[in-house]
């Protein structure tokens, strides 16, 4: 723990906080969905109960149950009903899933390919300023958009951000600390994707609820890309890439191309490294298809269960301990 100096707990600081912001920008749309689509109107349509309708306690027995009318000319001529988005469907599982994992994965493969070349030509505390800059710059945007289609765009845009923080962090944590050390660092910075997670759920929920300055849905966008932003700059202005001394000898393995593909090729196919990519498949589709349906579940089955705190806790609680 010897090496862990002010200028290293800084740096680690900028790079953990970067990381909380972009999962914040990532999850986002998971906690503001039904939102979102009623305003830019996408995906499918559901009857919901009207909650300003009154009725007496006699009416309420026999009411019918809105969620059990299956198209709109039924559920109007229910006076308590009415029909809207859901933020349900297959448009909201493209937006959600395939529209990022698939600019995620590609972008993410494509710098760790060519992150040796990259070494010694390109200051990895600019890439990490970029991508950060990148999502929230993409999240301010979606906080403006109007149309399906550049929610889209913009949502490939944050994936393409975001998928720099992890390698280039990684990268960073490892020169900056010793072995003794470096366990903690990785442990402090992987808290980013649960607080950032756990931050979905306030953002999306309860920003979205006060209606900062009639912007509703649209609030939780802009406010959570301006700390990105200050980032973004910060990680330019106010750390240095701590280059290692080999350099030289860097340069040299990367500029043989085919060896350093026969190496990349012999290491990725090696049976320990797919063992673990299989069982990374796995957990994170499992992951990602509870992470991205998490509020709509419950807006679903148990519309009123406030799962705000409750996710938030367990995600940052139970992140941290782990």
């Amino acid at each position: 723990m010897g090496d862990m100096t002010v200028s290293k707990l800084y740096f680690l600081s900028l790079m953990t906080l970067s990381y909380i912001v972009g999962e914040l920008t990532h999850f986002l749309i998971n906690t503001t969905s039904r939102e979102v689509a009623r305003e830019v109107e996408f995906g499918e349509k559901s009857c919901f109960v009207n909650g300003s309708f009154v009725s007496d306690e006699e009416e309420d027995k026999d009411r019918f149950d809105c969620s059990e009318s299956k198209n709109e000319t039924h559920c109007g001529s229910e006076k308590h009903c009415y029909w809207e988005y859901s933020g349900l469907g297959i448009q909201y599982q493209v937006l959600a899933g395939p529209s990022f994992i698939l600019v995620f994965i590609f972008s993410a493969v494509f710098l760790a390919i060519l992150s040796d070349w990259l070494y010694d030509k390109l200051s990895r505390t600019l890439m990490l300023s970029v991508g950060t800059a990148t999502f929230s710059t993409a999240c301010l945007l979606m906080g403006l958009a109007g149309q399906y289609w550049q929610l889209v765009i913009l949502r490939m845009m944050i994936a393409a951000g975001l998928s720099v923080c992890r390698p280039v962090s990684g990268g960073l944590i490892a020169e900056l600390f010793s072995a003794s050390s470096r366990g903690v660092a990785n442990g402090i910075f992987s808290w980013g994707v649960y607080y950032g997670y756990g931050l979905a759920f306030v953002f999306g929920i309860y920003i979205t609820r006060a209606d900062v300055l009639g912007y509703g849905w649209r609030a939780p966008y802009v406010l959570a890309a301006l700390p990105g932003l200050v980032l973004a700059v910060l990680l330019a202005t106010t750390v240095k890439d701590p280059r290692q001394k080999d350099t030289e000898a860097t340069a040299k393995a990367s500029s043989d191309g085919r060896a350093y593909f026969r190496t990349l090729a012999r290491s990725f196919l090696s049976p320990s490294m797919l063992i673990l990519l299989l069982a990374a498949f796995f957990r994170h589709t499992a992951g990602y298809c509870w992470a991205y349906n998490t509020r709509l579940f419950f807006q679903t089955y148990y519309p009123d269960f406030d799962i705000g705190l409750w996710t938030f806790s367990a995600s940052v609680f139970g992140g941290s301990f782990g």
